[in-house]
């Protein structure tokens, strides 16, 4: 199956529009050649950038946090990129054990174990209630080689009271100020086959949950629906409306490869690169002129491989969602099976034995931004000012797919390492006022050949399993080089070269 403006004024963030995209070469000042030319102002702050990127980020379900390999992830992933929670599916699962016994006997021994190893580590639980206990269950209707359960209820009061005893037992382990701080999101993609049931019954599996989870405490905060291709926002908001039922917040998912005729109506209507960006502001929209519209809106699940893919898209859905969860951050992820080798075509920043992917190393740089926007040129930049005064510049070489690019459409497409991109590299010539002395400056790049192992794993003849003394090569490999370091001189001009596809983040110290 498929998984699936910018700062016009100070202190004002809209999302950029595809006409920018269209008009980006004039935008930038294109000099001959295959340069571009950007102007970044570092005395004017155009706004905030809130780092809503790092608010979440999924995972495999929930029974891998026991393994050492997803919690060694987690720890460096939570370290370097700064995610703050962690959305799992199959919470419910037999093998997680809570309902394994039948309606009223639950069981938190493993649940307890993984939601302490994250909050030991500085990493909230992001609650999906999901699959359905067997105990529970109306049919077999089940999902991916661990075969959860999609079935709904034979009795709602049953789900009501496990959702209510797991809810309840959260706050006695954890304490009522941290569990408010957690999100509650009801069930997985229910609009496709992860749901065996009606959009009546999901309402009604919503309702229970909600009332369960508001019954502990009425501050705890709960939403939905966790849909696939950003469906039934509207549809969830009018059902609580009409019928009193709490929502926190709403949650969707958005991938650049999904059937755009069921987001936008029209088949080709954007570019690959623009679905997510464009699906995100229409569903901004819906919320908007609901009689709910200031709820704030999660993407629960969007993912790429391609680094400038996924700069891109951040900085074109900047002040459309409150969050932006990526799905995943650690490859132990077994939807399909057992993962087929070293390298594997599916989800993770981190691959097999913690080896860093380009996907890791642009989450990394985006971590490094500031939180202030700084006034520049439209284009494939963000420019930032941090805290301590230091100035921080993602650039980005993202290839259309019609141009070549890859991994736009498809999230696990440049996974393996199969594809790389057919465009051209970009001169990019950065030009920077409000600069008063010279500057030192360090470059870092990732790209095809920089922070990814794949080179280094295809010279060892691509091993399916390598050696541990290989392991520990590909390792090293994933790892970025020192930054090129440069001073900047009394013209305030930076040119750079960036591959198809790659990024370079700018760090340029305090003057």
């Amino acid at each position: 199956m498929d998984r699936r403006q910018f700062v016009k004024a100070a202190g004002t963030v809209l999302a950029a529009t595809a006409a920018e995209r269209a008009g980006l070469a004039s935008a930038q000042g294109a000099v001959p050649g295959n340069a571009h030319s950007i102007s970044i102002d570092t005395t004017k702050i155009a706004g905030p950038l809130p780092h809503y990127w790092e608010k979440a980020a999924g995972s495999d379900r929930t029974v891998v946090g026991l393994r050492e390999q997803w919690r060694q992830d987690l720890i460096r992933v939570q370290k370097e990129t700064g995610i703050q929670s962690v959305r799992c599916h199959g919470l419910f699962n037999d093998e997680m054990g809570i309902a394994q016994a039948g309606p009223g006997n639950f069981n938190f021994l493993y649940v307890d174990q993984i939601y302490d190893f994250m909050l030991d580590h500085g990493v909230r639980p992001f609650v999906e209630l999901s699959f359905m206990p067997e105990a529970f269950a109306t049919s077999a209707n089940r999902i991916f080689a661990y075969k959860g359960n999609v079935s709904p209820p034979r009795n709602w009061q049953d789900w009501h009271d496990m959702v209510q005893a797991f809810t309840d037992h959260c706050v006695k382990r954890y304490g009522l100020p941290e569990v408010r701080g957690w999100k509650f999101e009801v069930w997985n993609e229910p609009n496709i086959s992860f749901w065996a049931g009606t959009q009546q019954e999901y309402f009604e599996l919503y309702h229970q949950s909600a009332l369960a989870i508001k019954k502990i405490d009425a501050q705890l905060q709960v939403g939905g629906p966790s849909t696939a291709q950003l469906g039934w926002i509207p549809d969830l908001i009018q059902y609580c409306s009409q019928n009193g039922v709490p929502l926190d917040f709403v949650s969707t998912h958005v991938y650049a490869n999904d059937p755009q005729k069921l987001i936008f109506g029209k088949e080709n209507l954007y570019k690959l690169e623009d679905v997510i960006p464009r699906g995100v502001e229409q569903v901004k929209h819906q919320v908007q002129s609901s009689k709910m519209p200031n709820l704030p809106l999660w993407i629960t699940e969007w993912s790429s491989q391609n680094p400038a893919f996924i700069a891109d898209t951040i900085k074109n859905c900047v002040g459309l969602a409150e969050a932006m969860s990526y799905w995943t951050f650690s490859n132990v992820f077994e939807e399909g099976g057992v993962p087929g080798g070293i390298f594997n075509s599916t989800f993770g920043m981190l691959a097999q034995w913690g080896i860093a992917r380009p996907s890791f190393h642009s989450f990394v740089f985006l971590h490094k931004l500031g939180n202030s926007l700084l006034s520049a040129d439209a284009g494939p930049v963000l420019a930032t000012r941090r805290a301590d005064g230091s100035i921080a510049i993602l650039l980005w070489n993202l290839i259309p797919a019609d141009e070549g690019g890859v991994a736009n459409g498809n999230p696990i497409g440049a996974s393996a390492g199969a594809q790389r991109s057919a465009g051209a590299a970009k001169q990019f010539r950065l030009k920077l006022s409000g600069i008063t002395s010279a500057s030192k400056v360090s470059i870092s790049q990732v790209n095809n050949e920089i922070g990814t192992a794949i080179p280094k794993w295809r010279a060892m003849g691509s091993p399916q399993y390598p050696s541990a003394n290989q392991i520990a090569d590909l390792r090293s490999a994933a790892e970025l080089p020192s930054p090129e370091q440069r001073t900047l001189v009394t013209n305030h001009e930076l040119s750079i070269e960036l591959p198809p596809d790659g990024i370079a983040l700018i760090e340029i110290a305090r003057h």
